[in-house]
């Protein structure tokens, strides 16, 4: 399985999973632990798995919206619940701001890196918290080997991200488990700021990301995208 596709998946899924076993002993931290690079904020978590550097470069942080209480690495044991004021490589102290031309619940910064929601327990739509409306400039679908499959501009970009913002966000539905490696892609929207934004999209079972089903209209502009 290709190395960025697994940590695209990890932080959508979030697995705040321990590598080692309890022990009495020694206490916590409990042994060597894979954290992903994440933040909790306001009851939303988020994920700072796949973005490049140049990122967050092109985004002024805004106001300050809090700091980092506890640093999960070399602290924290393997079955530790993610809280508010959580950072897994942020330092207690870290100051955490809004990203300017962005709703805090899609996006903040901190440690002058991109933070991206991965979960918002009061949204029903993608569009309730994914702020990407009106600044997509073309879509990108690459396999898992990071080669490019299809391409979207103007339009067609415009209709897909419509479509994408309208699915209903099945935040308290596991439907990771409903699908399969077969005919994953990247879906890349590149953003008028010239960061971008990623999820997945699994083909045959019409599943963007591990958060909506998607509808008839989404499946036919990929497919058209990507000659299938």
């Amino acid at each position: 399985m290709n190395a960025r596709f697994s940590a695209v998946l990890l932080s959508a899924v979030l697995l705040l999973s321990g590598c080692a076993f309890w022990d009495g002993i020694r206490g916590c931290p409990d042994g060597e632990i894979e954290w992903a690079d994440v933040l909790k904020l306001e009851d939303i978590r988020y994920a700072s798995a796949w973005h490049g550097p140049d990122d967050a470069m092109t985004v002024a942080p805004g106001k300050e919206l809090g700091t980092v209480r506890y640093m999960l690495a070399d602290h924290a044991c393997s079955n530790h619940k993610l809280r508010n004021g959580d950072g897994a490589f942020l330092p207690v102290g870290t100051e955490v701001f809004e990203a300017q031309g962005y709703k805090p619940e899609f996006r903040v910064m901190a440690d002058g890196r991109l933070f991206e929601a991965t979960d918002s327990p009061d949204a029903e739509t993608l569009g309730d918290f994914i702020d990407i409306d009106g600044k997509v400039t073309r879509i990108l679908f690459l396999d898992q080997d990071e080669r490019l499959r299809g391409e979207l501009m103007e339009k067609e970009a415009a209709a897909f991200t419509e479509e994408y913002l309208q699915l209903s966000y099945e935040h308290d539905k596991d439907i990771a488990d409903e699908t399969t490696w077969d005919h994953a892609l990247f879906v890349e929207f590149h953003l008028q700021d010239g960061t971008t934004y990623r999820t997945i999209y699994w083909m045959d079972e019409n599943i963007l990301g591990n958060d909506a089903y998607g509808t008839p209209a989404v499946k036919a502009i990929v497919e058209r995208a990507v000659g299938e």
